[in-house]
């Protein structure tokens, strides 16, 4: 199973070429808390009327991993080791990383920043 971030989900919903042909490609997407949270956000603040039982409906079709306390300890360890090299990257992101780690899935994103992170294999779409 693959981890889709939030780019991912944005990408695939506006009908992106490369999120539509691995989403098609591949057996198996799930995401997490974090970026359901994320997706969510942004439908909630959308003007537009029901994008936010829109966004719900397409939520549904992906499992969603938790964030737990192993998964704060895994981010723990990736914040501190990013803020010490210099290469912080967003907290959503870490977070984000963090739970796919912590579920030993990989992470499909267009966000090359994920790459700094130790032991996360990235792959791109």
């Amino acid at each position: 199973m693959s981890v889709v971030d939030t780019c991912f989900l944005i990408d695939l919903i506006r009908e992106d070429p490369g999120a539509i042909r691995f989403a098609e490609e591949a057996p198996l997407l799930s995401t997490t808390s974090i970026s359901a949270a994320e997706f969510l956000y942004g439908a909630r603040i959308s003007t537009k009327p029901g994008v936010i039982e829109a966004a719900r409906a397409f939520l549904a079709h992906f499992p969603v991993l938790p964030f737990d306390s192993d998964a704060a300890a895994i981010y723990a360890e990736i914040a501190a080791g990013l803020r010490q090299s210099g290469g912080r990257i967003s907290s959503f992101d870490e977070l984000i990383a963090a739970t796919a780690l912590r579920h030993g899935e990989v992470i499909v994103s267009r966000d090359t920043h994920f790459t700094a992170i130790p032991g996360l294999e990235v792959i791109s779409y």
